[in-house]
């Protein structure tokens, strides 16, 4: 009876898992950088040195529009920034979570919780995501690169 009893405690909270890890999945056309959770727009350049070194959300009235995307950014300066090498600071997997990304998962992001490794920047939908994938980020980076490829057929930004 124990054995029952502990069954269906973990296949519950396995679908109740798998239902929340679900709300986080935003349509193939969106960015989690783009498009959070709440609405907000973010500037992609931001979390770089030369954009201010922290998340900051960006402005209606100064915006962008590439490849499809309509970026947001928090100043001019930062919007010439991109402007001048968008490739740098386009989000690595559309924006979706890194950490997600390595098991092939399109999980939306927050934010708050990045890593910057050379030219690229990536984001994680948690600070749990983000301490995993920092552990070993050339590895993870790696592996988030070949299911990006499979999934959307394009090569990873560098």
């Amino acid at each position: 009876m124990k054995w029952i009893s502990l069954f269906t405690i973990l296949f519950s909270f396995q679908a109740f898992a798998a239902r929340n890890i679900a709300e986080y999945n935003l349509g193939a056309g969106q960015t989690g950088l783009v498009h959070h959770v709440t609405g907000d727009a973010y500037d992609p350049v931001s979390i770089f040195p030369e954009g201010g070194s922290s998340i900051a959300k960006g402005k209606s009235e100064i915006s962008l529009t590439h490849e499809g995307v309509t970026y947001h950014f928090a100043s001019e300066n930062n919007r010439e920034l991109f402007k001048a090498d968008p490739k740098k600071y386009e989000p690595t997997y559309g924006g979706w979570c890194a950490r997600a990304m390595i098991v092939g998962q399109r999980i939306g992001i927050d934010p708050k919780y990045y890593t910057i490794s050379g030219r690229r920047a990536h984001y994680f939908v948690n600070s749990r995501a983000k301490r995993f994938f920092d552990r070993d980020v050339t590895r993870y980076e790696g592996e988030a690169d070949q299911a990006w490829e499979q999934q959307s057929g394009e090569e990873p930004r560098l």
